[in-house]
């Protein structure tokens, strides 16, 4: 990590260069939001338009963020495979993937680019379904792809300990945080001898033709929860996170009412 005398000092001369940048608002704008001392902001204004934005080119080419997401995903994967490998010595194999794959999960990016207020950021047409096509998890790989072709390997990787892995505590509580909500609700099932259905209630395109899927969960033949994603198996995952969340509800302990001395006046 920098010092913060270095900070300080890559700061100061980062400002001083704004004053000879035509378009100093954008620069400042990227670093107040996310921290970002950029040298090329042309790269970060495509990693935030979505393909419905496409920035046109003089020669007609269109230019948007999914290129970039393409890359992000890259570094994140390479960044944590990294940090995991050598904070983690004496960690399985197995146990370093499935603590890889939870810190590139769709859901949890979703989550930091929304702590990023990346969704404040983002440039895209009002008719794109945010919750089903992972909008802002993949701007914030693209974000993240950006900083590494205007910035290096170094920078990028610094992005991503900070907002993605944090801390050591932090990683922990992730690698151990369970994500499978499947497997949950089929093992609660199954131990309190429910029967279970998923029903696949709708299959439709949205307007980039993306593929969506509409599922629903019955316990017991009740309609416990329903779910939306862009294949079934995360439509499923979903409908089953719902299902749980109604399950602890209806099943939690009534509490005993309050009793409360009288204000009957004896006469």
């Amino acid at each position: 990590m920098l010092s913060k005398f270095s900070y300080l000092l890559q700061l100061t001369y980062w400002k001083v260069r704004l004053l000879f940048k035509h378009d100093r608002k954008s620069y400042l704008s990227l670093y107040h939001h996310l921290g970002i001392m950029a040298n090329v902001i042309r790269i970060y204004q495509v990693a935030l338009s979505h393909k419905t934005m496409s920035i046109i080119c003089e020669n007609g080419r269109k230019l948007n963020n999914e290129r970039l997401e393409f890359l992000g995903d890259a570094v994140i994967g390479m960044v944590t495979a990294d940090y995991l490998f050598i904070h983690y010595k004496n960690a399985p194999e197995g146990m370093l993937t499935t603590a890889r794959i939870k810190i590139v999960n769709r859901q949890y990016l979703n989550k930091i680019a929304i702590e990023l207020h990346i969704d404040q950021l983002v440039r895209k047409e009002r008719t794109v379904v945010t919750p089903l096509n992972n909008l802002y998890g993949n701007t914030l790989e693209a974000i993240i792809g950006a900083i590494y072709l205007d910035k290096g390997y170094r920078e990028s990787a610094r992005f991503v300990e900070k907002w993605l892995i944090k801390t050591p505590e932090h990683l922990d509580e992730i690698i151990h945080t369970e994500t499978n909500h499947k497997a949950r609700l089929l093992e609660r099932c199954q131990k309190n001898r429910n029967s279970i259905q998923f029903k696949l209630v709708s299959e439709t395109k949205d307007e980039n033709s993306h593929v969506l899927f509409e599922v629903e969960v019955y316990v017991d033949d009740e309609l416990c929860g329903h779910g939306k994603g862009r294949s079934k198996k995360e439509a499923e995952q979903h409908a089953c996170e719902m299902a749980l969340h109604h399950l602890k509800k209806c099943h939690q302990p009534k509490q005993t009412p309050i009793l409360r001395p009288s204000t009957t006046k004896s006469s």
